[in-house]
């Protein structure tokens, strides 16, 4: 492979016959069984933020909500989404929330609108405001508290890095990732639970681990990570939510691939084939929105057909307020450069993990 570290993967907004701006990114490869490679400038490491919800899952799995309170696969869903605030997401938490003899008030994740438009213009309208459950992150959140009355863990100050349930947490990006995370690597995330810095490298790395079965049978998570892939391909809607990305490409996924979102211009897509982290440096996911479905393509992990369908349905083109075209976006690909240090992780990793 040919191409420098420093090359741009770049996507560019036109206006007329000008470059009106433009969105800088780098994406990390990891296939299934090969090298990991890099697309763009050299790893500048991201904040995880939302991309982490399958492990945080996977870590309250472990801890067994999902047979203490039943809970459906449409349930677990919700629990690792970055979710629209429908009403049916809505109703979902506060499901669960009961499942714990718990109340809206134990929810420490904050208030925001919905990102869903028609509930945000439907609130608006009716003159209500938003509640706790309106936030993206109420869903993780429902979980979290569910795990810690399965526990026994102290419900209060459950956000705390030092908490039993954060420390399980940490415990099981540590191991899918390979990375180990001090204080310097610590941040707290806009839903007020821990975050870590990381390379981006080892995020996808983390990401290729949940199609590894060697590593998941080693560590005794196999079946678990099933459950979290099985509810996000069983119910994306709950997973995701109108206008939400992961929802709007999973018809173009068919079951083969999977995506989450990031706060910052962070974004997951994992399936078979391996993981794909792409960051955009300015935080916008108005790139990636175009950058993507070209990365896959480059990487045969899309066939021609589906990247036609997609490009049809996510036009790159400029418009107006009135509906004209004015412009047009492109997508600068640079030639991938295999990682200087890559290492297989399933090879020094999963051993000996607590079922």
């Amino acid at each position: 492979m040919s191409g420098s570290n420093f090359d741009k993967l770049k996507t560019s907004i036109g206006r007329g016959s000008r470059e009106e701006s433009h969105h800088n990114a780098v994406a990390l490869v990891a296939p299934i069984g090969e090298p990991r490679i890099i697309f763009g400038s050299s790893d500048p490491g991201t904040f995880l933020r939302s991309v982490a919800k399958p492990f945080q899952l996977l870590a309250m799995l472990r801890a067994g909500i999902a047979e203490t309170f039943s809970l459906t696969p449409r349930e677990l869903a919700v629990i690792c989404s970055s979710h629209a605030g429908e009403p049916a997401h809505r109703e979902l938490v506060r499901g669960l929330l009961a499942r714990g003899g718990l109340s809206e008030s134990h929810l420490n994740c904050g208030i925001h609108p919905p990102f869903s438009r028609s509930e945000r213009l439907r609130i608006i309208a009716s003159g209500e405001l938003p509640d706790v459950t309106c936030s993206n992150c109420s869903g993780k959140h429902s979980g979290m508290l569910l795990t810690c009355v399965a526990r026994g863990y102290p419900v209060e100050g459950y956000l705390d890095p030092d908490h039993p349930l954060q420390r399980s947490i940490r415990a099981v990006l540590e191991l899918f990732s390979g990375e180990i995370f001090d204080k310097t690597m610590t941040g707290i995330d806009g839903c007020g639970a821990p975050t870590y810095f990381m390379p981006m490298a080892s995020i996808a790395l983390a990401f290729r681990n949940l199609q590894d079965q060697q590593f998941l049978q080693r560590c005794g998570l196999e079946q678990r990570v099933h459950q979290i892939h099985d509810a996000i391909d069983s119910h994306p809607k709950a997973f995701s939510g109108e206008g939400r990305l992961p929802l709007r490409w999973s018809r173009f996924f068919r079951g083969r691939l999977r995506a989450k979102e990031g706060a910052e211009g962070v974004m997951a897509i994992w399936g078979p084939s391996g993981a794909m982290i792409i960051k955009s440096f300015d935080g916008s996911d108005r790139g990636l929105i175009h950058a993507v479905p070209d990365l896959l393509h480059r990487m045969h992990w899309i066939d021609d057909t589906t990247l036609q369908q997609w490009r049809q349905d996510q036009p790159a083109v400029v418009r107006n307020v009135a509906g004209r075209v004015v412009g047009e976006i492109t997508v600068e690909i640079p030639d991938p450069s295999l990682l200087e240090a890559d290492f297989s992780h399933s090879e020094r990793s999963g051993r000996g993990f607590a079922r």
